[in-house]
């Protein structure tokens, strides 16, 4: 029987599938430099006799020699081959991506100190855009952080934090794929948004939060630039945090993030005048808080609930789930929240080997083939 390729098999409906789909993968496995049939001196290297042979319908082979001839035209960035896998350069970045996805553009990033590189994607398969990041997995930080993200997708999905579709390794280095995003929230921080949107985002935040908290689970770094929306309000955290996985002062961790999202809350309701000028990289730890609540005759927190809900959140003495009770979200129903046994999320104690070789059993679970025998 010969040998399949891995990809194909992942595919939906790959065990029948039907007549369009089939001619449509035979036509992107064709597109190669050396199927000409017009170039006498064109030839298929030893290298790629071996390659993995499709079937149809009937299951048997199809012949490279019938594979249709025409090609769409593909970006001149992107490198033709046999393999699973394209090498694409963007801006001087250099990406690997299964041949399902053809990049777009890289994505600016925000910090000059990041570790990590982003391009926005077409999924040629779902026909969907999608986010692919690349992380160095060299530093043991960065390698726990990402590793916790994951198996916490996993463990506990919730519509508000950003789910990872696709995960695989590639010479030390991590690339996930999650839904594309429109912006972040410190995108639309100047506009003065309605009592309906600043309650629907902040709901979901709460309701994410919310989530984590009762799974013992502490965020620690919700910004205006760690939480992404869409055109229509659709939020979701960028990730799970980046707090460690310690049982200690985890009240007072809950009360900060909920003191970070009050920071958030209060520069949607408030212009940056009526916000006395903070500059908006200054700690939300320095404001001070009782003048704020205050207000003013032309600020958002004139409506009575709106100022009562901030108020709570920076006083620290309700919790995330009580507070998604609050008059000021009677529009809105928050989603069930799962919850698992603590000792499943907890990974701080894990040596950095150890994490790594856990981080590769996870990448199991979206690729089910090796990445060391994959030919690039």
């Amino acid at each position: 029987m010969p040998r399949r390729n891995p990809l194909w098999l992942r595919l939906p409906g790959s065990s029948s599938p039907s007549s369009t789909s089939t001619t449509e993968e035979l036509r992107l496995a064709a597109l190669s430099p050396y199927n000409n049939p017009n170039d006498e001196t064109s030839s298929i290297p030893d290298s790629l006799e071996h390659s993995p042979a499709k079937t149809s319908d009937d299951g048997s082979e199809i012949s490279r020699a019938n594979s249709p001839t025409s090609s769409p035209s593909r970006s001149p960035n992107k490198k033709v081959s046999w393999s699973l896998f394209d090498q694409v350069s963007l801006s001087g970045e250099e990406f690997l991506l299964p041949r399902r996805f053809e990049a777009i553009e890289l994505i600016p990033e925000t910090s000059t100190r990041t570790t990590f590189a982003s391009c926005s994607a077409t999924d040629l398969l779902e026909s969907e855009h999608v986010t692919i990041r690349k992380i160095s997995l060299q530093d043991p930080a960065t390698a726990r952080k990402e590793y916790r993200n994951i198996i916490l997708c996993r463990l506990l999905p919730h519509p508000n934090i950003l789910p990872i579709s696709e995960a695989y390794e590639v010479d030390s280095t991590l690339y996930t794929v999650s839904e594309q995003m429109d912006g972040r929230l410190s995108d639309i921080v100047e506009e003065r948004l309605t009592h309906f949107v600043v309650a629907k985002i902040t709901h979901q935040v709460l309701a994410a939060v919310a989530m984590m908290h009762q799974n013992g689970i502490a965020h620690g770094d919700l910004t205006l630039n760690t939480i992404y929306v869409n055109t229509d309000a659709e939020l979701r955290l960028s990730s799970y945090g980046k707090s460690d996985d310690s049982s200690e002062h985890l009240d007072e961790r809950f009360r900060d993030d909920l003191l970070s999202i009050g920071a958030i809350v209060s520069r949607f309701l408030m212009n940056e005048e009526e916000m006395f000028k903070f500059s908006k990289s200054r700690n939300h730890k320095d404001i001070d808080w009782r003048l704020v609540l205050e207000g003013s005759r032309d600020s958002g927190l004139l409506d009575f609930n709106a100022r009562s809900l901030l108020f709570q959140l920076l006083e620290g003495r309700q919790t995330a789930r009580d507070l998604l009770r609050h008059p000021y979200f009677k529009s809105f129903r928050a989603p069930q929240h799962q919850t698992v046994e603590r000792k499943h999320t907890v990974v701080g104690q894990k040596t950095s080997d150890e994490v790594l070789d856990k981080l590769r059993e996870e990448l199991q679970r979206f690729n089910p083939f090796n990445m060391s025998e994959i030919m690039l």
